[in-house]
């Protein structure tokens, strides 16, 4: 498996740079950092319900997909765009490449791959699916079948 990284900024979809919180200082300072243009690191283990409430003053959220074993993370994106309508940016980091579609049809809007596959060609990976069994967050361009 790849090496994760750890980020405490990242680039938003206009290429600015964005300060990144824990899921743990959010809640702790949600006061101060809800009138703040920061964004929030989820991790599979974290409670989203807990921040559905102050979707509005988030800019973005980062889900963490290391653990490939983990499918939380697909869960929170689908809660946040499908059900709860966020619409921030929803950012997928350290993604194995496997992931991606599947990242992509649960809601997740950008994604950062883990170290190990930068340089590879990702294109198939993304987009390699052209018939869906399920509905999801995304499914554009995919051909349902049942």
């Amino acid at each position: 498996m790849g090496e994760a990284c750890q980020i405490e900024r990242i680039l938003n979809k206009d290429y600015e740079s964005v300060d990144l919180v824990s899921f743990q200082e959010w809640i702790e300072n949600i006061e101060k950092l809800s009138k703040l243009s920061v964004g929030v690191i989820i991790a599979p283990s974290d409670d989203v319900f807990l921040i559905k409430d102050y979707l509005d003053s988030l800019e973005l959220i980062v889900l963490d997909f290391n653990n490939f074993d983990d499918g939380r993370g697909y869960s929170q994106a689908y809660l946040l765009r499908k059900r709860w309508q966020f619409l921030g940016e929803v950012i997928g980091i350290n993604a194995h490449l496997d992931q991606l579609q599947f990242m992509i049809r649960s809601g997740v809007t950008s994604y950062v791959l883990l170290d190990s596959y930068i340089g590879l060609n990702e294109e198939d990976y993304a987009n390699g699916f052209s018939i869906c069994y399920q509905e999801a967050a995304n499914n554009s361009g995919l051909q349902q079948k049942y």
